[in-house]
């Protein structure tokens, strides 16, 4: 469960110009920030009638299938400049007992391709978990992550069993609430596992009370869901993308239904064989891979040497003198104390390495915390963590993981998965989790679900060198059983591969154009370790044209664009905004804080004579943010440039970011 943390930039700078939603806010345009940016409005396309296709059921279902699908709106915002079609598919919540009533909705979305006659075979998107929700956090990542596979193909996500909008809702508040109220505590990973099964327990009697059946919120099911699905629809075959819980579900699909699937790409994966206990291990391994590729790459090495005894030496000082600091939920932008002991700073390290964008930033973070104590990344990063709760359900989680993976192994087994490891502090406590299971009353898979699953469908399976939870030697064993199956490693990756785009994004493209071929790997040649971040490194301006815009100027080289002129910095820590509006400079300025959700009205600071413009410069702060301002007039229109960052580096970004992208900006239509 992780919500790649770049991601972050946009809920604080894209939702300083959004309104919260009452309930798991999901950040959207406010009313007239479309009119500001010169943004187009996105009109939500007509709900699909129902496919025509084959009723019959799946293979580990009854024989008459009860499933059905309707159309209906989407739930979610749809994004800009794309055709969405909508609806509900039912099916019995428990397949063996189709007599009892109780039904399961599951909300589907179809995006059509911008190619004028796609293939028949589309994408099914399978997220991670168990327990993600996939459609809810939809207009926060679309335009990143899943916007360039409808060059060729329709792609289809939906919100399996208990997640997102899908009904029943699985989520459990209960443990939502204590992730919050344990910010500002000092507690130890013991007691924190204590706190942690009490609530997860509390949140299991509340929904055997609703009266769900835990039972049937799992990986097999989920595949019957997803078979259903295909038929309800009517197509023939699909290809199917998993990711991390996702390859698993794939995989069981791949095994359960295979008449159905034209390919299956694999990225992160955990194959059904691999068990629960080698956590402890995977964290080790991956701790040591970041500690060991500083210590290779010359200039990392030469300015945080020593990494691995400098973070445990952190852990330790940390641990008896925590520090506590405040953080900002990005979504709701509520405040809160945040207490980092040493326990706290290995789990975030765990948490962080998902990220391969936050991993170069990772060596100067643990060195910045040592030193200097400054620890804003830190803050940032487990306020993601805790505000990713609004997007999971924990309660499919545990009836998943419990059924498929836990109960295989005993409790003993899972206790000693944490003794060879005394650096972590037993911070994974999988004798916990083991517990938890053991409470969760859903019994254990049968033997399949822990064996390997054998396949002669093409499959592409994606590892990062860097990934903490699902390790390249994870896709490699479940590559020895996938006849016709792909395996590639990139070395700078962490969790969830394909979704850092570039050189993975053109190979599996190029997969699901040709699955019997292996895909031109070319693109890997220029792949290396990870580009270290070094203190007082330069920041690189490259050029940028915005035809869309009509502008044109400069961008910081490896920020993440997160559409129509807004670029962040990886690490969530500054991010700039370049837009020419359809109105004057004035209009915008009286606009700036209704739109951007600005603490207080922007504050004058002076004039600065670019190569092009005269700009006039204001200052103001969004959640605490510094955040500076520059208007230009040109011609009834304003150019806007807009950067928020953090106090500690707003001075050196100011100088390196803010001022050239002044010098650079200019209107090219």
């Amino acid at each position: 469960m992780h919500l790649r943390f770049a991601l972050l930039i946009v809920a604080l700078l894209m939702s300083a110009c959004t309104v919260p939603s009452s309930s798991n806010p999901t950040p959207t345009l406010a009313p007239g920030a479309e009119e500001l940016l010169g943004a187009p409005t996105a009109t939500p396309a007509p709900a699909p009638t129902t496919a025509p296709g084959a009723t019959a059921a799946p293979t580990a279902a009854p024989a008459q299938s009860a499933a059905r699908y309707e159309k209906a709106r989407c739930e979610f915002p749809p994004p800009g400049g794309v055709s969405v079609e909508c609806g509900w598919l039912t099916v019995p919540e428990n397949r063996a007992t189709l007599d009892n009533g109780r039904e399961v909705r599951l909300h589907v979305a179809i995006f059509r391709s911008t190619r004028p006659d796609p293939p028949s075979d589309p994408i099914v998107y399978l997220e991670g978990g168990p327990g993600v929700d996939a459609l809810e956090r939809l207009p926060l990542v679309f335009d990143i992550w899943f916007r360039p596979f409808l060059a060729n193909r329709d792609f289809i996500m939906f919100d399996q069993r208990g997640t997102g909008y899908s009904t029943p809702s699985l989520a459990c508040p209960e443990l939502t609430k204590l992730s919050f109220d344990v910010l500002p505590m000092d507690i130890r990973a013991a007691e924190s596992s204590r706190l942690w099964q009490k609530a997860a327990l509390m949140c299991r009697e509340r929904l055997v009370a609703e009266g769900i059946d835990l039972a049937q919120y799992n990986t097999l099911t989920n595949a019957a869901d997803l078979e259903d699905l295909r038929l309800a629809l009517g197509y023939e075959q699909w290809n199917l993308i998993g990711s991390s819980y996702g390859t698993r579900l794939a995989l069981t699909a791949m095994r359960e239904y295979p008449q159905g699937i034209r390919s299956v790409v694999l990225d992160s994966t955990r194959p059904p064989q691999i068990n629960e206990s080698q956590t402890p291990a995977d964290a080790e391994r991956a701790f040591q891979t970041l500690f060991r590729g500083c210590a290779a790459d010359p200039e990392c090495n030469a300015a945080y040497p020593d990494l691995e005894r400098v973070f445990y030496d952190l852990v330790a000082k940390l641990n008896t003198q925590p520090v506590t600091l405040p953080g900002v939920d990005p979504f709701t932008g509520r405040t809160y104390q945040v207490l980092i002991n040493g326990d706290t700073m290995i789990s975030t390290l765990f948490q962080a390495m998902y990220s391969t964008e936050i991993i170069p930033l990772l060596p100067r973070a643990i060195y910045d915390a040592a030193q200097k104590n400054i620890f804003d990344l830190w803050v940032r990063l487990i306020m993601n963590n805790v505000s990713q709760s609004d997007y999971f359900s924990y309660g499919v989680m545990y009836s998943a993981r419990c059924y498929d993976e836990i109960l295989f192994e005993t409790r003993e087994a899972m206790v000693k998965a944490d003794e060879p490891f005394p650096h972590q502090q037993d911070v994974f406590d999988m004798a916990s989790f083991w517990d938890i299971c053991d409470a969760w009353g859903v019994g254990v898979a049968p033997p399949v679900e822990n064996q390997p699953v054998r396949s002669d469908i093409p499959a592409l399976i994606l590892a990062g060198t860097y990934d903490p939870a699902t390790p390249p030697d994870d896709g490699k064993e479940a590559a020895t059983t996938l006849r016709n199956g792909f395996f590639f490693e990139f070395p700078s990756s962490g969790h969830g591969v394909v979704l850092d785009g570039g050189c993975p994004l053109s190979m599996t493209l190029a997969f699901l154009d040709n699955p019997q071929r292996q895909p031109d790997a070319a693109c890997m040649a220029q792949l290396g370790a990870p580009a270290f971040d070094v203190e007082g490194a330069a920041v690189r301006m490259i050029p940028f044209r915005d035809t869309d815009q009509g502008i044109a100027g400069v961008i910081p080289q490896g920020w993440t664009n997160f559409g129509r002129g807004v670029y962040g910095r990886p690490s969530g820590d500054v991010a700039i905004v370049q837009a020419l509006t359809p109105v004057s400079a004035l209009e915008v300025l009286v606009g700036l804080s209704r739109q951007f959700n600005l603490d207080s009205e922007p504050e004058a600071a002076g004039e600065y004579v670019g190569e092009r413009y005269t700009w006039q410069l204001y200052t103001a702060t969004i959640r605490g943010q510094p955040t500076d301002i520059a208007l230009a007039e040109v011609g009834g229109r304003a150019l806007l440039v807009l950067m928020i960052s953090d106090p500690g580096n707003r001075d050196e970004f100011y100088e390196q970011v803010f001022l050239p992208v002044l010098d650079a900006l200019r209107v090219i239509s």
